[in-house]
């Protein structure tokens, strides 16, 4: 492939990462942006679909057993819907950065400053929306979603050159 045209498709994956990154940015927004009570609903029907599906017999607990399981997942699935979130946003960034002819020290460390950046302003956001309030506990959990988000794009890549190396072999026999 000549320099010009691998020029040009680092470009086209800039902004393709780019507006991915906006786009997903714009998702945490609208999560973040809801008010406490359509926040909890939210995560409580799926906290309550998950309960159901693990548990056959989880009708046959008492009020009591079934609220307190109900509120220990709950906990879990909304901690992890900010790492899921984050994770997402990280594998973005990377790619967006990935595309600049810098180390890839430098790459890594631009996606996550940025995504931990966002995960603060989106806590700072959440003060603007009734029943929410920001958590030094979910900027942290965010900033470790980046992390992963940011190894999976690498062990991704990782993968494809080892496919692309296989497959290559295999041609040249």
């Amino acid at each position: 492939m000549s320099n010009s045209k691998e020029r040009q498709e680092k470009i086209r994956k800039r902004y393709i990462f780019l507006i991915l990154s906006f786009i997903w940015m714009a998702v945490i927004f609208y999560f973040s942006s809801q008010n406490g009570d359509e926040s909890s609903k939210l995560s409580g029907g799926i906290t309550e679909v998950v309960v159901r599906s693990l548990y056959s017999n989880f009708n046959e607990l008492s009020q009591v057993k079934q609220q307190s399981m109900l509120d220990n997942i709950s906990f879990i699935i909304r901690k992890g819907a900010h790492f899921t979130e984050y994770t997402i946003l990280g594998f973005l960034l990377t790619g967006f950065f990935n595309t600049f002819y810098w180390s890839v020290l430098k790459g890594r460390l631009s996606a996550y400053v940025v995504g931990t950046v966002y995960a603060i302003t989106d806590e700072f956001h959440q003060m603007f929306s009734d029943g929410r309030a920001p958590k030094v506990m979910d900027v942290m959990i965010d900033s470790c979603g980046v992390i992963f988000g940011i190894s999976l794009f690498f062990f991704a890549i990782y993968l494809i050159n080892k496919y692309k190396k296989k497959h290559n072999t295999l041609l040249k026999k």
